[in-house]
């Protein structure tokens, strides 16, 4: 078992590299099943999900293949009907995407219920929602999901009850190849929706986004293509807020900045200095940051996978904040781990009040991915050094992130459990 050892204290400056977006990484990955021949994939970050997504396919018949450090070769022209892997399916919530690839391809798909980060319910009802109105049928049962159609699938207009990235998604996935139109309305706008949808136009797909209503129009078949993933808006965000705890000033190279706009609006009201570039952010922090308040909620607006951290940069603010989650309502494990360093935490419902704090150094246990990436945050800015438990969760979603911190003078490092 491998522990995160960090000496707080040092202000951060220098440049890292921002890596590609794993939330969109993963789908893409899933999407190759579609295309039934080789397709390059350029910027893939290398963390664990992606590892184990690859090894799933592998598992499936795909061969598969890094030709260089972030550059995937894929080909799942030999890819099995039969869904192997369940292990690392049921500990993945991207997995979901088989549902969709599989259903299309094949017609039918059986897997476990797909895993991921335990921070509160998240079902797949609109998952399944989709699939049903294009003719599919859909049972749950013991931990695993049955989808099988006993007719050919059929375009349809789907509503979603509510704002859901992964359903998009997967029914886009799902409707390449029917027959006329179908279109989703109260679709998720995230940047890794809209990249996997360009992925697939230049696959041969025809699909149209406009706002928050997308349209499919089948297709016979899909072509082999060569395609870059966006840069990871919730890692350069991450970042921003080690900043604004320790101090400093950072380069973000690689950067796509409209992603990012809304919260770096935020945190310019917090003290920091941001000056945009083509593909780079420089952020500066001299003084303490001042608080705020904030509410999560769906693309364009605050991203839920930026909460945890930014709970943390409160700890650290003049005067403090709240955050209400509104997309994980019970998004909030972190905090007792927070309150181990000294954090003054009020929790109501699907809100917390965070006082300004004195932060001192402990050994905490990351819950999650992201909660993993706030015990970092914070465990940065306390003086003296705290140990963090769960190092997988963190290596998620954050290629290299000992690294990078490094490299820009934080003291951190891996350790072993002896």
């Amino acid at each position: 078992m491998q522990k995160l050892l960090v000496q707080g204290g040092y202000r951060l400056n220098g440049e890292i590299n921002i890596g590609g977006m794993k939330n969109s990484a993963l789908p893409v990955i899933y999407a190759t099943i579609l295309v039934k021949d080789e397709c390059i994939l350029e910027n893939i970050p290398r963390v664990s999900d992606i590892d184990n997504s690859i090894e799933i396919l592998r598992q499936m018949g795909a061969y598969c293949e890094f030709i260089d450090t972030h550059t995937l070769l894929i080909n799942t022209k030999n890819l099995s009907s039969e869904i192997n892997g369940f292990e690392l399916i049921s500990k993945m919530r991207a997995s979901s995407y088989l549902m969709g690839t599989m259903l299309a391809r094949f017609g039918k798909a059986y897997l476990p219920m797909p895993g991921g980060c335990n921070f509160g319910k998240r079902p797949i009802e609109q998952h399944i929602k989709g699939f049903e109105h294009l003719g599919a049928k859909c049972i749950e049962d013991n931990g695993f999901i049955n989808i099988t159609t006993n007719k050919k699938l059929k375009s349809n207009k789907i509503t979603l009850d509510k704002i859901s990235v992964g359903a998009t998604i997967n029914i886009v996935l799902a409707s390449i190849f029917l027959d006329g139109l179908t279109i989703i309305e109260n679709s998720a706008m995230e940047p890794h929706v809209d990249d996997t949808i360009r992925f697939l136009n230049m696959c041969g797909a025809k699909i149209l986004r406009c706002k928050s209503r997308i349209y499919i129009e089948g297709v016979k078949a899909l072509h082999s293509s060569r395609y870059r993933i966006f840069p990871d808006m919730i890692e350069s965000l991450t970042y921003m807020t080690f900043l604004g705890i320790c101090g400093g000033d950072i380069t973000l190279v690689g950067v796509k900045y409209e992603h990012i706009k809304y919260v770096c609006d935020i945190f310019k009201k917090m003290n920091f200095n941001i000056d945009t570039y083509e593909d780079e952010v420089r952020a500066r922090v001299n003084e303490q940051v001042e608080g705020a308040n904030i509410i999560t909620a769906p693309y364009p607006l605050f991203p839920t996978d930026l909460h945890p951290q930014f709970a943390s940069l409160l700890c650290f603010s003049s005067t403090g904040g709240t955050i209400r989650d509104d997309v994980f309502p019970t998004r909030f494990a972190y905090a007792k781990e927070l309150e181990k360093m000294g954090a003054n935490i009020e929790r109501i419902e699907n809100s917390i009040k965070i006082y300004p704090s004195k932060i001192h150094s402990a050994t905490l246990d990351a819950t999650d991915l992201r909660a993993g990436a706030a015990l970092v945050a914070c465990a940065l800015g306390a003086q003296g050094e705290s140990i963090i438990n769960n190092v997988n969760y963190i290596v998620r979603g954050y290629e290299d992130i000992v690294g990078k911190v490094t490299s820009l003078g934080g003291k951190i490092k891996i350790i072993k459990e002896t």
